[in-house]
């Protein structure tokens, strides 16, 4: 079986569709070639996390660490298994059907551990803005309930969805 990654375009504008749409016949052709049936799909970007919200994460797990027991990387370790893998086990089927079956029979420490640093098992990165936002909210939760002091997008003015920070 040939295995080829597929045609992916995104357009935000008439002019960047248009631009795609124009590598359509040569990309249609090598596909058809290739696999013989191909299918067409057009539908609603997901927007990914954020700059923005990555920012404020490393800043959250520095500011942990400063008060807390642990290193930055720890607390993001921690952070990823306690709230970043429920979400995504949740809403993506593929991801919990893989995580369950290799990484979900492991020893607590050793999953600590695959998500940190060297290993860095994906899950914020998987991440829409939306997900993202909501394990920012757990992450702000849990660390505050914990009685240490993060910085308060709220408290900047912008809107908690974002967590954008001034620069």
């Amino acid at each position: 079986m040939n295995k080829q990654k597929p045609f992916v375009s995104r357009a935000s504008s008439v002019q960047e569709a248009l631009a795609a749409v124009a590598k359509l016949p040569r990309v249609l052709t090598d596909a058809i070639q290739l696999w013989g049936d191909v299918e067409i799909v057009v539908r609603k970007r997901q927007v990914k996390r954020s700059t923005d919200q990555n920012k404020l994460q490393r800043k959250w797990l520095l500011e942990a660490e400063a008060q807390g027991d642990h290193t930055a990387e720890e607390y993001r370790g921690y952070c990823k298994l306690h709230f970043a893998v429920p979400i995504l086990r949740w809403e993506l089927p593929d991801f919990c059907e893989k995580y369950d079956r290799i990484v979900k029979p492991l020893p607590y420490e050793a999953k600590l551990e695959l998500m940190q640093e060297p290993l860095d098992f994906p899950c914020t990165r998987l991440m829409s803005k939306d997900q993202k936002t909501r394990y920012l909210d757990a992450v702000y939760q849990h660390f505050t309930g914990l009685g240490m002091q993060l910085t308060d997008p709220n408290l900047r003015g912008f809107r908690p969805d974002e967590y954008k920070e001034v620069a």
